[in-house]
């Protein structure tokens, strides 16, 4: 894939934004079942960059990621 489109798991988790060879890559919205979610950057399929994550209570946190880990909370 390759653009902007929507991927769907069998266990629910969503993932809606850019694409670049097949992966996740620019800006984009992953949402797990549980309510949680990511919005933000992403790099080579993993988050990296600035992003907000919205824990499933509602409760936001801006951040940065590297290789899909937070290193840094930025609020």
């Amino acid at each position: 894939m390759h653009g902007i489109g929507e991927l769907m798991w069998k266990d629910g988790k969503k993932y809606k934004g850019e694409f670049r060879n097949d992966k996740r890559e620019g800006n984009g919205i992953f949402n797990w079942r549980d309510g949680r979610v990511y919005d933000g950057q992403w790099r080579d399929g993993k988050q990296h960059g600035k992003g907000v994550f919205i824990k499933s209570d509602g409760t936001k946190r801006t951040g940065v990621w590297e290789n899909g880990k937070n290193i840094d909370w930025i609020d």
